[in-house]
Order: C-alpha cells, then sequence, then structure tokens
C-alpha cells in the first residue's frame, strides 16, 4: 500500500515539475545523420539488460557519442568502450519517491545530448522522468501507455520477446540514418 501512495506520488511530481507540453512536429528523415550524442538509459530489468549491447555497438559503430547511465552495480557489465562515458546511479541519486536526485539531474542537464533513448520496454518512472527533464531535440522510447507524454518517437515493443523489440529499435535508427 505504501509502494502504491508512494508511486502515485511520484506521478503527480512528475506532471507538476515537469512541463506537459506537446512536442513540436518535426521531420525524422536525416535526424541520426544530424545528431552526435546519445544517452542511453539502460533497462533497469536485469533480463534485458544484455539485450541493449547491439543498439551501443550499432551507435559506436556510427561514430557517435553515447554516454550510458545505468546501475552502479551494472558499470561493470558494459564493454570496455562504454565504460568510460558511463553515468551511474545508485540509492543516493535516488528520492523517497524513487524519482532521480536534483543533484543527478543538475549533472546530466549540463551536459548537451541531441538524442535520449530509454531502453525500458516496461515503464520506468525514474527513467522517464529523466528523458523529460532533459532538453534534447529526440527522445525515443518504447511505446506504452503513457509514452506520448515523454517520448517523440516511439518504437514498438514486442512484450515477451526483448530481442525483437531491440532490433526494431535498430532498424527504426536506421530508417532515419540518412542517405
Amino acid at each position: 500500500m505504501i509502494a502504491t501512495l508512494k508511486e502515485r506520488a511520484a506521478r503527480f511530481i512528475v506532471q507538476r515539475r515537469v512541463p506537459g507540453g506537446e512536442f513540436s512536429q518535426r521531420n525524422f528523415s536525416s535526424i541520426f545523420a544530424k545528431t552526435y550524442s546519445f544517452l542511453i538509459l539502460m533497462p533497469a530489468k536485469e533480463s534485458d539488460f544484455r539485450f541493449v549491447f547491439p543498439v551501443l555497438e550499432y551507435l559506436r559503430e556510427q561514430r557517435k557519442n553515447v554516454v550510458v547511465m545505468t546501475y552502479d552495480f551494472r558499470v561493470s557489465l558494459l564493454q570496455p568502450y562504454f565504460k568510460t562515458n558511463a553515468i551511474e546511479h545508485g540509492l543516493k541519486e535516488e528520492t523517497q519517491l524513487n524519482l532521480p536526485s536534483k543533484k543527478l539531474l543538475d549533472k546530466l542537464s549540463s551536459m548537451r545530448f541531441d538524442v535520449i533513448i530509454d531502453t525500458n520496454r516496461d515503464e520506468t518512472l525514474y527513467y522517464s522522468y529523466i528523458a523529460k527533464s532533459l532538453n534534447a531535440h529526440v527522445k525515443i522510447g518504447f511505446v506504452r501507455s503513457d509514452a506520448d507524454k515523454y517520448f517523440n518517437l516511439q518504437v514498438i515493443n514486442k512484450q515477451n520477446d526483448p530481442e525483437t523489440s531491440y532490433q526494431n529499435l535498430i532498424d527504426c535508427l536506421k530508417m532515419f540514418q540518412g542517405l
């Protein structure tokens, strides 16, 4: 019961603190070619974590600057190339309502990202709040019940098959690469 109350309070805070304005219309035809810096919000779910690695590798092959954000205990699971630019977070970066701390949001706001990709297939308010709070032109996430509030580009999610979902994400990025 307390967890439910905390979640409702967190949702209320997110709605109040983050402007609920609509995303402006954007032409995505060559957006990938014009962007350089990416913030990848890694999945909170342990079972999905390794399935994101092909997405990271694809961005690296495209010579994009990739910053990975994940739990502090999962940074060691990343490939060496991504460990250097990893932003880790733990209990110190969480409020009592399981939202990101102001210190973490300030740190992320001081960095410039062209694209934010939330790789959580299920809703994780912590990461959705980060995506909404930061000023990036393109915010990519998976289709969920309230994804329209947080992302201006959404990828179809195959609930039972994470590998297919993340392959759809790669295909989506390739589609907007521009030739």
